[in-house]
């Protein structure tokens, strides 16, 4: 049963590639569609298809669209619809920083004003995923560190090192992209020398916010426990998120003065810009939703249990989970349960063993992004890809990231 699911949802994922094709169809009526049809098709009534499908649209419009509203705020207050190019290099860096986040989906809208092309759009993608996968305090490496009970110090020696590798070896692979295509690409403009840096700072601004964030869900709550922590969670809220980028950019630029807040001011710009995008997500987290409650992802993970993979079987288990109910940070909690117990059949119940165990617990929850995760339709928009061609360039390049990375960590576990 859960593996009839899945084609279900594999045949779902190839109708939205085809229908959207040379702009066929719309990406968001492509999406809606392929949700019913999985609902339907996995024996789901119209009540809790209507039921599921809301619930998981409404939550991403918070998580994600607040986050895309704010990115698109800021770009419309500095005026610039394509700001001057991020190197990849910085990309890279700016990503795996912004990957310890709360949410991959949320850091990539909120730095999306910053890099410009293709192969920009796809580094940091890549970079973000990177950094999620492995680098504390991303909520991937802490879910798993708590529940398999590891050592934090070996968890962020054996990830940062991890996640640089995995960041480098992402942008090298989207350097292998083609640029988009254009008969004559628009030129680049050039930013008032007062609104650059005031775009850069509400844009860092609001990658902090996540990775502050993600400090208060540390279960020893190194920035204080109680009130103090509530108030550090609510730091990284899509709606604070939102507020702190465009108070940055507002008060650098003087977008608050005359008519520039009216209906026919920046707001509107912004908002036009981002609703598209925004309702392109909340589809998006419906269908999410819908996997989710097919369970098929937890009863094709248990079958991997009994495979004598050794390190591999975390990076499978969680993988497994990722790939077919789209949340990164379901996978990491599910995949740590089914794991803990089995550390000493696997040879990993030792110190470095555990830490290990985490990161390919990570590696796994981040492979591979496709249709029912709002960061690879985020990617894809950024990186003008359909659906189709992002399946090749973005999931299909993470897949091969991640896969380098289990190369690297078997290594390590060979010497070590």
């Amino acid at each position: 049963m859960p593996l009839l699911h899945c084609l279900y949802l594999a045949a779902a994922t190839l109708a939205i590639a085809a229908a959207t094709a040379r702009g066929r169809v719309h990406p968001f009526l492509a999406v809606l569609l392929a949700a019913t049809f999985f609902a339907f098709a996995s024996g789901m009534s119209i009540s809790q298809l209507g039921k599921v499908f809301g619930t998981g649209f409404g939550q991403t419009m918070n998580t994600l669209g607040l986050p895309v509203l704010a990115a698109a705020a800021v770009t419309a207050i500095a005026a610039c619809p394509r700001p001057a190019p991020v190197n990849a290099v910085w990309s890279a860096l700016l990503g795996l920083f912004a990957g310890t986040g709360a949410s991959p989906a949320a850091a990539f809208a909120v730095l999306s004003p910053l890099p410009t092309g293709r192969p920009g759009a796809l580094t940091l993608g890549l970079a973000i995923a990177a950094g999620q996968a492995f680098v504390l305090p991303s909520p991937v490496v802490i879910a798993a560190t708590a529940i398999i009970a590891a050592d934090w110090h070996r968890v962020l020696a054996f990830g940062l090192s991890l996640g640089v590798l995995t960041a480098a070896t992402g942008a090298l692979l989207a350097g292998t992209a083609p640029p988009a295509e254009s008969a004559t690409p628009p030129p680049t403009p050039t930013l008032p020398r007062h609104t650059a840096p005031a775009l850069v700072a509400a844009c860092l601004a609001m990658a902090f916010l996540l990775i502050v964030q993600s400090l208060g869900d540390f279960p020893s709550e190194p920035l204080g426990g109680g009130s103090s922590r509530e108030l550090i969670l609510g730091l990284g809220r899509p709606l604070i998120v939102l507020l702190a980028g465009v108070s940055i950019m507002a008060a650098a630029t003087g977008a608050w003065r005359g008519d520039a807040l009216s209906e026919t001011g920046w707001p509107a710009h912004a908002i036009a810009r981002a609703a598209p995008l925004a309702l392109l997500l909340g589809a998006a987290g419906g269908l999410q939703s819908l996997t989710q409650t097919a369970h098929m992802a937890e009863m094709l993970a248990e079958r991997l249990l009994t495979m004598p993979c050794g390190l591999a079987l975390p990076f499978l288990v969680a993988a497994v989970m990722k790939t077919a109910q789209g949340s990164s940070l379901v996978a990491a909690i599910t995949a740590a349960g089914m794991i803990q117990p089995l550390l000493p059949a696997l040879g990993l119940d030792g110190d470095t063993g555990r830490a290990l165990a985490v990161l390919a617990i990570g590696a796994g929850a981040m492979t591979v992004p496709h249709v029912n995760d709002g960061f690879f339709w985020l990617v894809a928009h950024a990186a003008s890809l359909r659906p189709a061609r992002a399946l090749k360039f973005f999931s299909g390049l993470n897949l091969l990231q991640f896969v380098l990375a289990m190369a690297a960590l078997l290594a390590i576990r060979a010497m070590g």
